[in-house]
């Protein structure tokens, strides 16, 4: 009897033909002491990303679907839903990155350390590279990892890093796609508020960065002002909140007593100017630094969240 470790691969894939072979070289090439299952959904591209696919599926047996353009929170909830029941671990995938060859058998072994009852979610470091794949940063270390109250307002685990298990999966399947801000951030919130996050502190595959990334990594603080401008006056703050409200209303009662205060007073205490100026200067909600503290304070008092 096959007692290994049950993995399944989630990728989204839209107009991704330039770089997605190397990606999925990159999960076929995995080593390690378990059953690996990559499972694709093409989110109705227009280039050749589907040719690739359909070579991949009939060559190396890669489950793959296609579908009509939902945006990728949709795409990959279908993923999720749709993923082996009785798998152990699932791992969410980017189509342009690279993986390093040992990258699932380091996130098995963490995870296989924890109960299998328990929520894990476990993240790894990540070599930032330009679009032909030449290094030039690392990822930073993430600062207050698996703090609910930081993770609520700051997401520490990018998606294409992302491997958890069965119990996790469980509570985030029915999570709606227009209720969540990004899909990663969303489960990185029920794993801080149910669960444990454990970080692997060791580079375990390449992020590509490119002018068609859907949302990247900037690592110049002078060009992260532009980003940050256009969230702000672009309703991304508001979708946040969006999160924030879910998270509250659908899991409010699985909460801690202190968290599920928290997001009640965030929630409330929007509604005039007055209560959110006192809120925002008492609140435990908290970003990595005091200076971007200060300005999610801000912005709340002035009602951009």
């Amino acid at each position: 009897m096959d007692n290994k470790a049950n993995v399944e691969v989630l990728l989204s894939s839209y107009n991704g033909e330039k770089y997605i072979q190397q990606q999925l070289d990159s999960l076929i090439n995995q080593k390690g002491d378990f059953n690996l299952k990559i499972s694709a959904r093409d989110d109705g591209s227009r280039d050749g990303t589907r040719d690739v696919l359909k070579f991949y599926q009939n060559t190396h047996n890669i489950n793959v679907t296609y579908g009509d353009n939902v945006g990728v929170n949709a795409s990959m909830m279908l993923l999720v839903q749709e993923s082996e029941k009785d798998f152990d671990y699932f791992a969410f995938c980017d189509q342009d990155d690279v993986w390093f060859p040992e990258r699932i058998g380091k996130a098995v072994s963490a995870l296989e350390e924890y109960p299998k009852g328990a929520p894990v979610l476990w993240s790894c470091m990540e070599e930032l590279t330009d679009e032909n794949l030449i290094p030039y940063s690392l990822m930073p270390h993430p600062k207050y990892l698996g703090e609910f109250n930081n993770a609520v307002i700051q997401n520490k685990t990018a998606g294409h890093t992302q491997v958890f298990n069965r119990s996790l999966r469980d509570i985030f399947i029915e999570y709606p796609p227009e209720k969540m801000y990004v899909y990663d951030w969303a489960l990185y919130i029920l794993a801080s508020a149910f669960g444990t996050v454990c970080y692997y502190n060791k580079v375990c595959g390449q992020y590509r960065q490119h002018k068609s990334n859907t949302i990247g990594f900037e690592t110049n603080p002078l060009m992260q002002i532009p980003r940050r401008m256009k969230k702000m006056f672009g309703g991304d703050l508001k979708q946040i909140t969006k999160q924030i409200s879910y998270i509250y209303n659908h899991f409010g009662n699985m909460l801690a007593d202190e968290h599920r205060r928290e997001l009640r007073l965030y929630l409330e205490n929007r509604r005039n100017f007055y209560r959110r100026t006192k809120y925002a200067f008492t609140t435990k909600l908290k970003r990595d630094s005091a200076l971007e503290s200060l300005q999610f304070r801000l912005l709340y008092a002035l009602g951009f969240f």
